[in-house]
């Protein structure tokens, strides 16, 4: 009798443990189906997420191209740039969420333009009397025409120009047209709004990227002058001009102002007779002149007065150029200060 209930004993025991070790391996297995399943979610999340990501829209300038800055002035390659710095071509264009960037109404550099005026010469070698015709502010409406009149008196000039023609596919064509016609191209600032390009050295690296990049991609040259909306001399900017002008010597670039002013900026409403007299008594007075006009789809006057501009210059003799490697630099800034 002993021996059975110590069998039966056993056998429960033995029932026991049986049922605590399939407990044990059905919560494993639960265990183990739970991980199986987040794994599974945690990849198919992260593939979602990566997806999206590839496909999200970049924000406007974070994938600029980044212009290496540079201690020394480059060698002199395509437009005086090394072949090998030019960047891949990227897409400047910018969304409607991003819209505040886009050049529209541009600031009035009426007051400015006085203040960077350069009482003085280029320092020039030799005793011809050069003239460079430089634009500011375009393209516009207006530069096809003014470029016909350039063509048409067989003289090449220096366009400054910003980002107007990149929100206006009629005005795109029109920075490769200034280069394919053999003038300089240079960049005036991409937004041409004074606390937009001044607010701080980020501020302006970032417009400075916009108009550099904007002008490689349509032409296919990777510009390295500049004017200073304002000219160097402005009193609007929020540092010490200096740090502005370093930033661009980091990176092989110039800046020029000017010593001629036609007084045809946009908050001026001169008449083109006017425009013409400015400009030819400005030449009068300077063995070498930079002249600064404007192309603004406000100043058809300007367009109006350059044949008589030309036609001046011509019986004056001069010798009309546009800015190049050779043209030593006219600065308002570090001259008078």
């Amino acid at each position: 009798m002993v021996r059975i209930k110590r069998e039966r004993r056993r056998k429960l025991y033995l029932l026991a443990a049986a049922c605590v070790s399939c407990v044990a391996v059905l919560v494993l297995l639960i265990i183990s189906l739970l991980f199986l399943i987040k794994s599974g979610s945690d990849k198919v999340y992260d593939a979602g997420l990566t997806e999206a990501v590839a496909e999200a829209p970049e924000a406007p300038g974070e994938k600029d191209v980044p212009f290496t800055p540079k201690t020394d002035k480059p060698e002199n390659g395509k437009n005086g740039i090394p072949e090998n710095s030019a960047p891949e071509k990227t897409d400047t264009s910018l969304s409607a969420d991003s819209a505040p960037d886009m050049p529209g109404q541009i600031d009035d550099d009426s007051l400015q333009d006085e203040n960077s005026l350069v009482n003085g010469d280029i320092p020039m070698k030799g005793e011809d009397e050069k003239v460079y015709i430089t634009f500011d502010d375009g393209p516009s409406v207006f530069t096809n025409e003014i470029l016909d009149i350039l063509k048409e008196y067989n003289v090449k000039a220096t366009f400054f120009v910003c980002g107007t023609g990149d929100n206006d596919e009629s005005l795109r064509p029109v920075y490769k047209r200034i280069v394919d016609e053999g003038h300089t191209i240079g960049m005036h600032s991409y937004s041409h709004v004074y606390s937009r390009v001044y607010g701080d050295l980020d501020m302006f690296q970032y417009d400075l990227d916009k108009i550099r990049n904007l002008i490689y991609n349509e032409t296919g040259v990777v510009p390295k002058y500049y004017r200073f909306p304002g000219g160097s001399g402005n009193t609007i900017a929020s540092l010490p001009m200096e740090q502005y002008i370093s930033v661009l010597y980091s990176q092989g670039m110039e800046y020029y102002d000017w010593n001629v002013y036609g007084g045809d900026s946009s908050g001026n409403r001169l008449s083109s007779e006017n425009i013409i007299k400015n400009t030819l008594d400005g030449v009068d007075r300077r063995k070498t002149a930079v002249i600064l006009l404007h192309d603004t789809g406000s100043r058809k006057n300007t367009v109006d007065a350059l044949p008589g501009i030309l036609e001046g210059l011509k019986e004056r003799g001069a010798d009309i150029r546009a800015i190049d490697d050779d043209t030593p630099p006219l600065h308002q800034y570090l001259d008078n200060n």
